[in-house]
């Protein structure tokens, strides 16, 4: 096959892929809790299911004053959408859980920085008004391990900071485009 037959199917394939991608409502913000603050960036894949790409900075230990920087993890969830109240003038309620996966280089209990990874979950609530605005509440805790270097051995222990998140709310805020 000729090289300009190739481009020509990669071009047509890439702007079918991304005409689909285009349809799809998404959406960009911040989160905030104690545990972590973040950016996330959302892209609804069918009516009443969603991904959510997350990158976080881990500020647990941060605030209790016990490590100088904070971690940073990056997460991806598959979310569906198991309750939704519309109201007349186009506003909606969502409560949604879904599962995931986590990795990154953070803190944990004993205090060492290592390499974190593990599954996530997420379960919450989402406002979503009619000005393109979404207010969201959730916890979102992670089962995993923390790999961390003590004496110059490598310890793999269980990831303890990852389920305190099942305590610590995460708020967020979003523009929906």
């Amino acid at each position: 096959m000729p090289q300009g037959t190739k481009i020509s199917i990669v071009i047509l394939m890439t702007s079918l892929f991304l005409s689909g991608i285009n349809a799809q409502e998404r959406s960009i913000g911040a989160t905030f809790s104690y545990a972590g603050t973040g950016i996330s960036f959302q892209n609804k894949v069918k009516e009443d299911t969603f991904i959510e790409i997350q990158l976080r900075a881990e500020t647990t230990h941060l605030f209790a004053s016990v490590s100088d920087i904070p971690g940073m993890t990056a997460s991806v969830t598959w979310n569906m959408t198991f309750a939704e109240m519309t109201s007349p003038d186009g506003n909606r309620i969502s409560f949604f859980a879904g599962p995931g996966i986590s990795a990154g280089f953070a803190d944990d209990i004993p205090i060492h920085k290592g390499v974190i990874f593990g599954l996530k979950g997420r379960v919450g609530v989402e406002c979503c008004f009619n000005r393109n605005i979404a207010l969201s509440a959730c916890v979102s805790p992670v089962i995993g391990a923390h790999v961390s270097m003590k004496d110059g051995i490598p310890y793999m222990l269980f990831y303890k900071t990852g389920m305190m998140n099942c305590i610590m709310p995460e708020v967020g805020i979003r523009y929906i485009f």
